[in-house]
C-alpha cells in the first residue's frame, strides 16, 4: 500500500509540472500576439494621425476659402447694387432727386453746378454722413452730361452709406466718369482734406491722383479696349491716397444702353483681409492669399499688416518654395502636392484673380504627429506592464490553485478521503468545503439519475414551444416592419405629390401663355419671311407685325417673369440659415427702414409704427427685414384687397431683459376662423390663380423659427383685421432647428 500511496503522490507532481508547462506555454501564446498587436496599433496610430492631420489642413483651407469668397460675394453684390441704381437713373432721371430736394440741400450749401466740392465741409453732419462728395474738375463744367452724372451719383449715395453701415470693412465706393473728370466718393472728405493727403493744390491735380488710384487707373482698365467682356476687376494691392493704407479695388464698368458711361468701384484695405485670415494654432500650416502675378494680399502671420511695401510671394514663402514657378503651384489646384520637403494645397478664390496657398513643411507635420502620438508609448508600455502583472496575479492566485483544485476533484472521486494540498490561505475553504460535499455529491448524483430523464423531457417539450412562439414573434415584426416602410413611403409620396401639384398649377399659366405667344410670333415670323422671299410686303404689313411682335414679347416677358418670380418663391421655402450676417441693430432704425422701402411701393402714409427708441438686437437684420417685408406685402394683397385704403400698424414692447414682443396689424378684411389653422402652410391661399403662390407666410413662419430662433401666432377677426405676434428673443441662437428638422 505505502509503494501504491507513493506511485499516485508521483504521478500527481508530474501532472502538476505538465499543467505549468501547458500554462507558461499559453502565457507566452498571449503575450507574444498581444505584443505584436500593440506595435501594429502603434504603427496604426501614427499612420491615421498622419491622415488626420492632412485632412484637416484641407477641412480648414476650405473654411478660409469660404469666409474670402463669402467677402467677395459681398463686394460684388454691392457693386451689382449700385449699377443697376445708376442705369435707372441715367435713364429715369425722375427717379433721383426732386426739385424739391434739390432746394432743401442748397440751403446747407449744396452745389449742383461748378468745379471742386460741390457738398461742402459746412453741410450738416448727418447729411455729410449719408451723402459722401462729390469733385468736379474744371473741364468738366463743357460736357453736357455733367448734370445728369451729378444726379446719378447723388442718387447713389443711400445705397452706399446702408452698404458701408452694414459692412464696415468698406472703406471708400466711387463712381468715375468715363472722361476723368468727375467723381463721386463715400465717404465724406472735405476738398482741402483730399488735396492734403495727395499732396496736390488744385482740384484739376487732386482728381489725376485720385483717377491713377496708385497707379491702377481704373478708369482705363475698364475701358471697352481693355476691358471688351464687360467684367468685374479687382486691381493689384497698392497705398490709398486717401491715407488709409495698403488696399485693394473691385472695379465694375458702368454701360446704359452699350454705352460706356463710367466705372463703380469699392476698395477694401488689406487688414481686413488679414483679419478674414487669422491664424489658428489648433491647424497645421501657413496660409497667404496671392493674385497671379504674385502679390500677397493676407497672410496668417500678419506679415502684410507690419510691412511697409506690398509683399510678394517671394518675401513671404520659405526659401525652397520660391525656387518653383508661382505659376506652377497655382496650376495644381485643389489637391494636395509636395515636393519631398513641403506640402501645398492651392484653392481658388470665385469672383477673383486670386487663389489661398496653405504650406507647411515635412518637419512640420512630423512634429505634430509626434506631438499627437507622444503618450502611445507609455500607453503601450503601461499596458505590457499591467499584463506582466495580471498574467503572474492570474498564476499564482488563480491558475495554480485551480490547476490543483482540478487534480484534487480527480482524486476525490476515487477517495472521497483524500488530505487536502497546499494552496494560498484564500483558497483553503474552498478545498474544505470541496472534500466534505464529496460524499454528499456522490449520494446526491445517485438521485439526480433518475430524475434526469424526466428533466430532459420536459426541456425538450419547453424548447418546442418556445421555438414556435419565436417562429409567430419573428412573422409578426416583420409585418410589423413591412407596415410601417409602407406608411413612411406613403407619408414620402403624398407629400411629394402635394408639392409638385403646388408647383405645377402655379407655373402652368405663365409658361403656357409663353409657349402660345412663342408659337404665335414663329408664325408671324415665317409669315413676314414669306413675303420678303415674294416681294409682296407692304409697309403696313410690316408695321402691323412690329406691333404684334412688341405686344407679343411684353406679353412673353411678362409671364416670364411671374414664373421667374414663383420659382425664386419656391427656392425660399428652404431657409438658409447661413445666408443673413449676424450683427447688433437699432430695431426702431430697421423698422423705418422698411416702412421706407415699403412705402414707395404701397404709399408712406399707410405705414406706421411705435417701436422705443434704444431697443437694441443682436440678431440676424436681413432676416427680420424679409418678415416684414412679407407681412406689409401679405396685407397689401389680401387684407386689402376689397378695400381702398387700409393701414399696417408695426409695434414693440419689451417682455423681460432676454425678450421682446413685435406685433405688425392691419384693419384689413381679416381672415376666416377655418383658415387661421393653415396660413402657415406652403401653397395655402385664397388668392390661388389671382397671383397668390401661398409661400409668403411659411417663409415668414420657417425664417421666425429658424433663423430668429422665436415664434409667430396671429389672431383675427373677419371684417376687424389681422394682428400677427412675433416673440424673439434679444440676442438670437447660434442655430436653432427648424420644425421640419424636429
Amino acid at each position: 500500500m505505502d509503494w501504491i500511496d507513493g506511485n499516485t503522490t508521483q504521478n500527481t507532481k508530474l501532472q502538476l509540472r505538465r499543467l505549468r508547462r501547458h500554462f507558461l506555454l499559453f502565457l507566452v501564446a498571449v503575450v507574444v500576439p498581444v505584443l505584436a498587436a500593440l506595435w501594429m496599433y502603434k504603427s496604426h496610430v501614427e499612420a491615421v494621425e498622419e491622415s488626420r492631420l492632412l485632412a484637416s489642413v484641407e477641412s480648414h483651407a476650405l473654411q478660409q476659402q469660404l469666409a474670402f469668397e463669402q467677402v467677395i460675394n459681398v463686394a460684388t453684390s454691392h457693386l451689382q447694387r449700385l449699377s443697376l441704381q445708376l442705369s435707372d437713373t441715367m435713364m429715369r432721371p425722375e427717379l433721383g432727386l426732386d426739385e424739391g430736394t434739390w432746394k432743401h440741400l442748397a440751403q446747407y450749401g449744396v452745389r449742383r453746378t461748378g468745379s471742386g466740392g460741390l457738398l461742402g465741409s459746412q453741410l450738416d453732419p448727418w447729411w455729410r454722413e449719408r451723402f459722401g462728395e462729390l469733385f468736379v474738375a474744371s473741364s468738366a463744367l463743357t460736357q453736357p452730361h455733367l448734370g445728369k452724372e451729378i444726379a446719378a451719383a447723388m442718387a447713389l449715395f443711400p445705397a452706399m452709406h446702408a452698404a458701408h453701415q452694414a459692412h464696415p470693412y468698406f472703406q471708400w465706393s466711387y463712381f468715375y466718369s468715363p472722361r476723368e473728370d468727375f467723381s463721386s466718393i463715400y465717404p465724406f472728405i472735405a476738398e482741402k482734406e483730399l488735396q492734403q493727403a495727395t499732396g496736390t493744390q488744385s482740384v484739376d491735380a487732386m482728381l489725376k491722383v485720385v483717377f491713377d488710384a496708385g497707379g491702377t487707373r481704373p478708369v482705363q482698365m475698364m475701358s471697352p479696349n481693355r476691358n471688351p467682356q464687360r467684367e468685374n476687376r479687382w486691381t493689384t494691392p497698392y497705398y490709398d491716397a486717401g491715407g488709409k493704407g495698403a488696399m485693394v479695388s473691385l472695379l465694375r464698368p458702368q454701360y446704359v444702353q452699350d454705352e460706356f458711361v463710367g466705372v463703380l468701384g469699392t476698395d477694401v484695405t488689406l487688414r481686413m483681409f488679414a483679419e478674414t485670415l487669422k491664424v489658428d494654432m489648433n491647424y497645421l500650416g501657413h496660409a497667404l492669399v496671392v493674385d497671379s502675378l504674385g502679390h500677397v494680399l493676407a497672410d496668417d502671420a500678419g506679415q502684410v499688416i507690419e510691412s511697409k511695401d506690398i509683399l510678394k510671394s517671394s518675401n513671404v514663402l520659405p526659401a525652397q518654395l520660391t525656387q518653383i514657378p508661382l505659376a506652377s503651384m497655382l496650376a495644381k489646384k485643389k489637391s494636395l502636392q509636395t515636393n519631398g520637403q513641403w506640402h501645398w494645397l492651392v484653392l481658388p478664390l470665385q469672383g477673383s484673380q486670386w487663389h489661398l496657398l496653405v504650406y507647411f513643411s515635412e518637419l512640420e507635420l512630423e512634429q505634430a504627429k509626434a506631438k499627437q502620438v507622444a503618450g502611445t508609448p507609455f500607453v503601450l508600455l503601461g499596458l505590457l506592464m499591467l499584463l506582466i502583472a495580471a498574467a503572474w496575479a492570474i498564476s499564482y492566485f488563480f491558475a495554480l490553485p485551480a490547476l490543483r483544485l482540478v487534480d484534487f476533484l480527480h482524486r476525490l472521486q476515487g477517495d472521497p478521503q483524500a488530505k487536502t494540498p497546499k494552496v494560498p490561505k484564500a483558497w483553503q475553504p474552498s478545498f474544505s468545503q470541496v472534500a466534505e460535499t464529496a460524499q454528499e455529491r456522490a449520494t446526491y448524483l445517485t438521485e439526480v439519475e433518475g430524475h434526469s430523464e424526466h428533466l430532459e423531457q420536459t426541456v425538450a417539450q419547453r424548447t418546442r414551444e418556445l421555438v414556435e412562439a419565436n417562429d409567430v414573434l419573428q412573422q409578426t415584426i416583420m409585418q410589423l416592419k413591412t407596415t410601417q416602410k409602407m406608411l413612411v413611403e406613403s407619408e414620402k409620396m403624398a407629400a411629394l405629390g402635394s408639392l409638385v401639384a403646388g408647383v405645377a398649377h402655379e407655373l402652368n399659366t405663365p409658361i403656357g401663355v409663353s409657349v402660345t405667344m412663342g408659337s404665335t410670333l414663329q408664325e408671324k415670323n415665317r409669315e413676314l419671311a414669306e413675303q420678303i422671299t415674294a416681294q409682296t410686303l407692304r409697309k403696313t404689313v410690316l408695321a402691323d407685325y412690329v406691333n404684334v411682335t412688341e405686344q407679343g414679347l411684353q406679353i412673353l416677358m411678362r409671364n416670364l417673369e411671374q414664373a421667374a418670380q414663383l420659382v425664386s418663391s419656391f427656392k425660399q421655402v428652404a431657409v438658409d440659415q447661413t445666408s443673413d450676417l449676424r450683427r447688433e441693430f437699432d430695431l426702431a432704425e430697421l423698422v423705418l427702414q422698411v416702412m421706407q422701402t415699403m412705402g414707395v411701393l404701397y404709399g408712406a402714409n399707410r405705414l406706421q409704427s411705435d417701436i422705443p427708441q434704444g431697443l437694441k438686437l443682436d440678431s440676424f437684420p436681413g432676416a427680420l427685414v424679409q418678415v416684414l417685408n412679407n407681412l406689409i406685402a401679405n396685407a397689401e394683397t389680401h387684407a386689402f384687397a376689397e378695400k381702398n385704403a387700409g393701414l399696417v400698424m408695426i409695434t414693440a414692447r419689451l417682455i423681460d431683459e432676454q425678450t421682446l414682443r413685435l406685433i405688425v396689424s392691419d384693419n384689413g378684411v381679416g381672415i376666416r376662423p377655418e383658415h387661421l389653422d393653415h396660413i402657415f402652410e406652403p401653397f395655402f391661399t385664397t388668392k390661388l390663380g389671382q397671383g397668390g403662390s401661398g409661400l409668403g407666410l411659411n417663409i415668414v413662419y420657417n425664417i421666425v423659427h429658424s433663423v430668429l430662433g422665436g415664434r409667430i401666432e396671429v389672431q383675427s377677426q373677419v371684417g376687424r383685421g389681422s394682428e400677427f405676434t412675433l416673440t424673439l428673443p434679444l440676442c438670437a441662437p447660434e442655430r436653432v432647428s427648424s420644425p421640419a428638422e424636429k
